[in-house]
């Protein structure tokens, strides 16, 4: 279960941001103020783009005294830097302002903070069509998850719990294409990615995962500030497993999404989002429970 959170974070965040304001018209190839990933969202050539995230969720899997939960809110920092136009750069720093741990019985039995796992990613365009604000835009994108969040957490009297952690404890990979099409003031785009695991040193792997999305976005009003996008996105995820070679019963399966966004530019290189991500079909393994998850962003572009 908690890989599948992670992951579906991930697939979410990395094509649900497109934009345009109207010094940066450029929706298509991602030259926009928005907060993202480098899925489909990219500052312009030569721009440093630094965003705030702010994501709440809550999760629960397995029964009767196997039965556990987490209410937990995370706080990323992320920038992204385009040395020339086919190629960006980003790294993002997660902070856990809490990370609470529920028991069988509903009780906290733990609660942390702290950094989590940094990342570092890049996107580079395979194809770009249609002159300085392409209708086409092909990209690669590759992701390195690094250890760097705290993986030796336990409870009182227990061996390290492997829900509590604020870090994997892993080195893991991901990888995708994205497309997007634009006829200003719309854009569609989709996206396919997979994450690959790694094990910690404890012998524990989360699930690999497959991702695809699919989305439309649409700029409103003359000044194009107001942007509203709506996206389908599947995830399915392997079982975990164990120090052992055993798999989690209650981890792994798919879940089919339904995330919406709404975003207004405060300034040409200022701009406000939410999101929000809704379960609507899942075929998840064993007891699990998926629930909504929400986003709060705030991006600004540094022109260098």
């Amino acid at each position: 279960m908690r890989s599948c959170a992670f992951l579906a974070t991930v697939a979410s965040v990395s094509l649900l941001i497109l934009g345009s304001t109207p010094s940066q018209a450029c929706s298509v190839c991602g030259c926009d103020p928005a907060a993202g990933t480098l899925g489909v969202d990219r500052p312009s050539a030569q721009s440093m783009r630094v965003l705030l995230e702010d994501r709440y969720l809550y999760k629960e899997s397995g029964t009767a005294d196997a039965a556990e939960s987490e209410r937990e809110d995370r706080l990323s920092l992320r920038a992204q830097y385009s040395p020339w136009t086919p190629l960006t750069l980003q790294i993002e720093l997660p902070f856990y302002l809490w990370k609470n741990h529920l028991d069988s019985s509903g009780a906290q039995d733990d609660s942390a903070h702290g950094l989590s796992d940094i990342s570092l990613g890049a996107r580079y365009e395979l194809l770009r069509l249609g002159g300085l604000t392409p209708r086409h835009v092909l990209a690669v994108t590759g992701f390195l998850k690094l250890p760097t969040g705290s993986n030796d957490r336990h409870l009182p009297g227990a061996t390290p719990d492997e829900h509590i952690q604020l870090g994997t404890g892993t080195f893991d990979a991901i990888g995708g294409l994205s497309y997007v099409y634009g006829d200003n003031p719309w854009a569609l785009f989709a996206n396919a990615s997979a994450r690959i695991n790694s094990a910690n040193s404890r012998g524990f792997a989360y699930g690999d995962a497959l991702f695809a999305s699919a989305g439309a976005r649409r700029n409103f009003f003359a000044d194009q500030r107001l942007l509203l996008s709506l996206e389908a996105q599947a995830r399915s995820a392997g079982k975990d497993r164990t120090s052992s070679g055993a798999t989690d019963p209650d981890s792994g399966g798919q879940v089919y999404y339904a995330t919406a966004s709404a975003a207004f530019a405060l300034t040409d290189d200022l701009l406000l989002r939410g999101l929000l991500q809704l379960p609507i079909v899942t075929a998840l393994n064993g007891t699990q429970g998926e629930h909504p998850v929400a986003y709060l962003q705030l991006s600004y572009d540094f022109r260098l």
